[in-house]
C-alpha cells in the first residue's frame, strides 16, 4: 500500500507521487477513475552528495551527465535534479530563495522528459489539442506561438491534450501529458486576460501560467491525425502558398521536421535510446500527415483564420507548396 501523503498524480499514462513538492499542475487521480497505469513515477527531494559518481560520456556538458537509465542536470542558482530508470525524479534546491515554482518549472520541463524517454516514449516538443476524441500536434521552435495557438483553439472547442511534452504511442496515440500552458504577458493581454491574476512561471518574468480551471483539459488518449509546423506570417504574403495550409510532401523534409521537433536530442543519445527514438519517429512519419501552419499576425488575425479550417484533416488534404518554396 502507497505510505506517502501527498496526493497522486496522472500524466502520460503514469502515476505520480510527490510529498514534499506541491504539483498541481498535475491532474490529481479522481478514485473512481479506474485507471491502470503503466507504472508509477517518485518525486522527492534529495542531497546530491547522496548519489554515486557518473562516469564521463561521450554526450555530457558542464551542466549535464547521462548513461543508461541515470540523467543529472544542473540549472544553475536553481537547483539540480537526478532522474533515474524512469522511475524516480529526484531534486535539490540550490539555496533558500529558490522558490517551489522555480523547482517545478525545470522539473516538468527537462526533467520529466528525460524520464519519459528513459521509458522508451517518443516526445515531441511541442503542443497537442483533441476535439472528438482525435489529436493533432503543433510544433515549432521556442517562440513560434505553440502556447499562443493552443489558448486561440480552446476558445473554439479545443481541449488540451498536452503542452510542451507531447508522448505518441507506438498506435500513434497522444497521451494526456501536463494540461498547461505558459502565455508572455502581451498574448495573455490581447486574449482578455489579467496578468495580475495569473503566476508567472519564474520570478522576475512576464510570462504566465494557465492551468486547472484556467484550460479546457482532454483527460484522455486520443488518435493522432495531423503534425503542423507552425510559421507565422509576416513579410511573405505575396507568396502562393503563404495564406493555405501546405503538405510537408518530401520525405526528406518532413524526416528533418520531425527529427529537429523531437524533445532534446541529446537526451536520447546520452541515454541509449538512439535506436527505437529513430524508429518511432520513422513510423510516425510514415503514418501522419505533416503540414506547414502559417499562422497570421496578431492574436485576432489568428483567430478568424483559424475559425475557417478543419484542422483534423486540413493536413491530409493540403496540396504540397510550391517546389521553389519547399524547404
Amino acid at each position: 500500500m502507497r505510505q506517502g501523503l501527498g496526493p497522486i498524480r496522472t500524466a502520460f499514462g503514469l502515476h505520480w507521487r510527490s510529498d514534499d513538492l506541491e504539483i498541481e499542475e498535475l491532474p490529481e487521480l479522481l478514485a473512481d477513475s479506474g485507471q491502470s497505469p503503466a507504472g508509477e513515477v517518485v518525486i522527492a527531494s534529495e542531497t546530491p552528495s547522496s548519489w554515486p559518481d557518473l562516469p564521463p560520456g561521450p554526450h555530457d556538458t558542464p551542466f549535464l551527465q547521462m548513461k543508461r537509465g541515470d540523467l543529472r542536470l544542473t540549472v544553475e542558482e536553481i537547483g539540480r535534479f537526478r532522474i533515474t530508470n524512469g522511475t524516480h525524479i529526484a531534486w535539490h534546491r540550490e539555496h533558500p530563495g529558490v522558490s517551489d515554482q522555480d523547482i517545478r518549472t525545470f522539473l516538468l520541463g527537462s526533467a520529466v522528459g528525460a524520464l519519459l524517454i528513459q521509458r522508451g516514449m517518443l516526445v515531441l516538443h511541442g503542443n497537442a489539442l483533441e476535439k472528438n476524441g482525435q489529436a493533432i500536434v503543433c510544433m515549432g521552435h521556442s517562440g513560434a506561438g505553440k502556447s499562443t495557438l493552443a489558448y486561440a483553439l480552446m476558445q473554439q472547442g479545443w481541449r488540451l491534450l498536452a503542452d510542451d511534452l507531447v508522448a505518441v504511442t507506438p498506435q500513434g496515440m497522444v497521451l494526456p501529458g501536463i494540461p498547461r500552458i505558459k502565455l508572455w504577458h502581451d498574448a495573455a493581454k490581447a486574449f482578455g486576460l489579467d496578468p495580475n491574476t495569473l503566476p508567472p512561471i519564474r520570478n522576475a518574468m512576464h510570462k504566465y501560467l494557465l492551468m486547472g480551471e484556467a484550460v479546457q483539459r482532454a483527460p484522455d488518449a486520443a488518435s493522432l491525425q495531423a503534425l503542423y509546423v507552425i510559421h507565422q506570417r509576416r513579410n511573405d504574403a505575396s507568396k502562393a502558398d503563404a495564406n493555405r495550409i501546405t503538405r510537408i510532401v518530401s520525405e526528406k523534409a518532413a524526416a528533418l521536421r520531425l527529427r529537429n521537433q523531437a524533445f532534446r536530442p541529446r537526451f536520447v543519445r546520452g541515454l541509449g535510446q538512439e535506436g527505437p527514438n529513430f524508429m518511432a519517429l520513422a513510423r510516425l512519419q510514415s503514418s501522419i500527415p505533416m503540414a506547414v501552419l502559417p499562422l497570421p499576425s496578431g492574436i485576432v488575425a489568428m483567430q478568424t483564420w483559424l475559425s475557417e479550417q478543419n484542422l483534423l484533416t486540413a493536413a491530409a488534404e493540403a496540396e504540397g507548396p510550391s517546389a521553389q518554396d519547399e524547404t
